[in-house]
C-alpha cells in the first residue's frame, strides 16, 4: 500500500482497486483474518458479553458530576542535545536495561502533543487543568501565556534520587503527588486522541469512582506472552505480585491504551501497597523486564478488587506506526468521524527505528491534520504551522 501524500488527503477516503478474486487472493484474505484475530496491536476493543451495565450504573452515567478534572500527560522531546547528553551519561550505568527501553521511538517527539490538545480543546472544554510532565523541557510551539496548561518538571513530584529519570515506569508511579493536582484527574500518553464529543461521566461514575476501559480480547494477553516487553511482562509482574499477597486477580482484562481515569486516594493507596516493589526499581534510569506499569495494569488490577474502579467497555482504535496495513486502518478512523459513528478516543503508537518511522511520517500527520485541522488555543505557531503543512 502506497504512502499517502500530504497534498492529497482525499485519498484517505478513497477505496483501493481490488485484484482479481483468484483463489490465491481469497486464501491471503483468510489468512489476514486468521492474523488480525491474534495480532495483539489490532481493531479496538469489543464488548464483553459478559458484562452489562446494571440499572444503577447507567442511572449514573445520566448525572454529571460537579468535581473539577484534571489531564495530566507525559512528553519529552528526544531530540534535544541535552536530553540526548544525559541519556548517553546514565546508559553505560545500568546493566539491565531491555532493548525496547532506549529505542528511538520512547523519546521522539512527532507533534503528537499539538493534536491531542486540539482535540482535549474540542471534545472536552470541561477539564480544568493540563499539566505537561517533563524533564526541564517545554514544547517549542506552546503558549507561554496559556493559564490553563502547566509545565511540571519531574524535580516537582519524583524522589531527588531518582532524577534523572527516563523510565516511564517510575515517572507513573510518582504522577499523583504532582503539586495541586485535582483529586479527579486522566492521566494521557501524548499518543492518546479523544475522537469525539465526551463528557465526565465517560470516564467517572457520578460518585466518582473511576472508569477503567478495558480489552477483553484473548489475542491481547496472547500478544503479552510472546512479546516479553517491558510493557507486557509488567502484567505478569503484577499477577504475580497480587497473587503472593493474598488479591484475587481478575485477569480477564487488559486495560486499553487509552485515557486512563483515577483519583489521587486511588493512586496513593495503591502506591503504599506496591510502595517496596515501587522502590526497588525506581533506582532504574531506564525500563526494565522486572517493574510494574502502574496505570495499564498494577493500579486497575489492584482497585478492581477492592471495588474502588468500574470496568467499562469501549470501541477504540489502536494502531502501530509500523503496520504494513496502518492505512486501512488510519481509513477506519476518518471513516468513522465521516460517518458520525467516532469512537471515544483512538491510539497512534510510534514504534520501530528511525528508517521505519520515515516511511510513514506523512502518513501519521496526515491522519492527525484532516481528523483536527484547527490549531488550539494554546499553540503559539498556529499560522506558521497551518501553513507549513
Amino acid at each position: 500500500m502506497k504512502l499517502l501524500s500530504r497534498r492529497d488527503p482525499d485519498r484517505l477516503f478513497t477505496p483501493q482497486k481490488m485484484p482479481s478474486d483468484s483463489m490465491l487472493r481469497r486464501f491471503l484474505r483468510w489468512l489476514n483474518a486468521v492474523g488480525l484475530n491474534l495480532h495483539p496491536a489490532t481493531s479496538g476493543c469489543g464488548t464483553c458479553r459478559n458484562y452489562m451495565l446494571s440499572l444503577e450504573t447507567r442511572a449514573c452515567h445520566a448525572l454529571q458530576p460537579d468535581f473539577p478534572v484534571d489531564v495530566i500527560y507525559t512528553w519529552v522531546d528526544g531530540a534535544d542535545p541535552i536530553h540526548i547528553e544525559k541519556r548517553a551519561a546514565f546508559l553505560p550505568r545500568q546493566e539491565n536495561i531491555h532493548e525496547n527501553a532506549v529505542q528511538a521511538a520512547r523519546f521522539r517527539d512527532n507533534d503528537e502533543l499539538r493534536y491531542s490538545l486540539r482535540a482535549l480543546e474540542r471534545f472536552a472544554p470541561w477539564v480544568r487543568s493540563i499539566l505537561i510532565v517533563t524533564d526541564r523541557q517545554r514544547p517549542s510551539w506552546l503558549d507561554k501565556n496559556s493559564d490553563k496548561i502547566r509545565i511540571v518538571d519531574h524535580r516537582e513530584f519524583i524522589p531527588k534520587q531518582y532524577l534523572p529519570t527516563f523510565n516511564s515506569h517510575v515517572i507513573e508511579a510518582y504522577l499523583h503527588n504532582i503539586p495541586g493536582l485535582a483529586e479527579h484527574y486522566l492521566y494521557l500518553n501524548d499518543d492518546v486522541f479523544l475522537a469525539r464529543p465526551c463528557r465526565k461521566t465517560d470516564f467517572f461514575m457520578a460518585n466518582g469512582l473511576p472508569l477503567a476501559y478495558v480489552d477483553w480480547r484473548k489475542r491481547r494477553r496472547f500478544g503479552y506472552s510472546y512479546t516479553k516487553t517491558p510493557h507486557a511482562m509488567s502484567y505478569f509482574n503484577t499477577l504475580e505480585i497480587l497473587k503472593n499477597r493474598g488479591v484475587r486477580t481478575e485477569p480477564g482484562f487488559i486495560t486499553a491504551h487509552g485515557p486512563f481515569a483515577q483519583t489521587k486516594s486511588n493512586a496513593q493507596k495503591a502506591f503504599e501497597f506496591y510502595q517496596d516493589i515501587i522502590e526497588g526499581f525506581a533506582k532504574n534510569r531506564f525500563r526494565t523486564t522486572s517493574e510494574i506499569a502502574m496505570y495499564c495494569h498494577a493500579l486497575p488490577l489492584l482497585l478492581y478488587e477492592q471495588k474502588s474502579l468500574v470496568p467499562c467497555d469501549e470501541r477504540y482504535y489502536y494502531v502501530q506506526t509500523r503496520r504494513k496495513d496502518r492505512i486501512a486502518y488510519y481509513r477506519a478512523i476518518l471513516y468513522s468521524r465521516a460517518d458520525h459513528v467516532p469512537p471515544l478516543f483512538f491510539c497512534i503508537n510510534d514504534v520501530g527505528d528511525e528508517q521505519d518511522f520515515r516511511r510513514c511520517r506523512n502518513d501519521l500527520r496526515l491522519l492527525l491534520s484532516t481528523y483536527f485541522p484547527t490549531p488550539a488555543w494554546c499553540e503559539a505557531d498556529k499560522r506558521r504551522f497551518r501553513a507549513a503543512h
